[in-house]
């Protein structure tokens, strides 16, 4: 898979997540976070199972183990996210989110594999923009909230490098569906704790069900397939820098369609706009294939 093609592949998976608040909507405001992780990664797990079934049956031990691995480490992130955005402002966690693009390059320097000058370019692009939506209060970043989001993005960060790493030893489906089901396993357990017995009180009305199945089909069974594929096909550099548009693609659906967010909206301003076009220009300087680039130019300055 070229460039250009496993781009696209992570956009889709970052485009379904940061869609993801236009259907939250229809949920109950009863249920809470690990009711609605449980539920979504559940049906998405059911989903998953049943239409790779005869795939399952070649599920080695290596690739068990290697799943559960990164189930467990996302089931971490969801849980150092949720812990961080409760005790900080929105604008002081979606810095701290940004982080992430600085750890994965540190964490692969460590790997022996050396950042490309487009993608340092990019990493400063990129937090600039942040920094120029956001801007930086010192007395927004309590210190609980403040290690809560940078244990998000550490655990984020060997997320990306570990699944980069695995995807090339073993099946990216299988990856996706065994981690799937560690993940609705381990939220059940955590909703049950947190709200015993909530799972049968709740209505599931039409608006309730219609939800919870688009949210498990698209932000969790497609989205892993295609995450655990760009992974294999990738750089964890490039997939950060993609991910770091989702903050700008929130912010265009919040202006275009704003009913749709239940009262969340973000603050459209001159500065959130100049923001994300440095973010756009950040990601793209990235995520280009300048090898592809400059043959194209050198052919196009050839006689014909």
């Amino acid at each position: 898979m070229r460039k250009f093609e496993n781009n696209i592949v992570i956009f889709s998976v970052m485009l379904c997540w940061a869609s993801a608040y236009v259907f939250i909507k229809g949920l109950p405001e009863e249920l809470t976070d690990f009711g609605y992780l449980a539920l979504m990664n559940g049906i998405a797990a059911l989903i998953l199972v049943l239409l790779f079934l005869p795939r399952l049956a070649k599920l080695t031990k290596q690739t068990l183990i290697h799943s559960i691995v990164l189930g467990l480490l996302m089931t971490l992130v969801l849980l150092f996210e949720k812990e961080g955005i409760d005790r900080l402002a929105p604008a002081s966690a979606s810095v701290l989110t940004s982080l992430d693009i600085v750890i994965v390059p540190v964490v692969m320097m460590f790997l022996l594999k050396m950042p490309t000058r487009s993608q340092i370019i990019a990493i400063v692009l990129i937090l600039t923009g942040v920094l120029i939506t956001n801007g930086v209060d010192p007395d927004e970043f309590p210190v609980a909230g403040t290690l809560f989001m940078l244990g998000d993005c550490i655990c984020m960060s060997f997320y990306n490098v570990v699944s980069n790493r695995y995807t090339q030893e073993d099946d990216p489906i299988l990856l996706a569906v065994v981690q799937l089901v560690v993940m609705a396993i381990v939220s059940m357990v955590i909703w049950n704790l947190e709200s015993p017995g909530q799972i049968f009180m709740l209505e599931y009305d039409r608006s309730f069900l219609s939800s919870l199945f688009v949210l498990a089909i698209f932000t969790k069974a497609f989205a892993y397939i295609m995450l655990m594929f760009g992974e294999k096909y990738g750089d964890p550099v490039d997939v950060v820098l993609i991910f770091a548009l989702e903050p700008v693609i929130t912010l265009i659906l919040s202006v275009f369609i704003p009913e749709s967010f239940g009262g969340v909206e973000e603050d459209f301003s001159l500065r959130a706009l100049v923001g994300a076009v440095v973010i756009v220009i950040g990601s793209m300087i990235g995520n280009l294939d300048w090898k592809e680039v400059f043959r194209r130019l050198k052919r196009s300055e050839v006689p014909q």
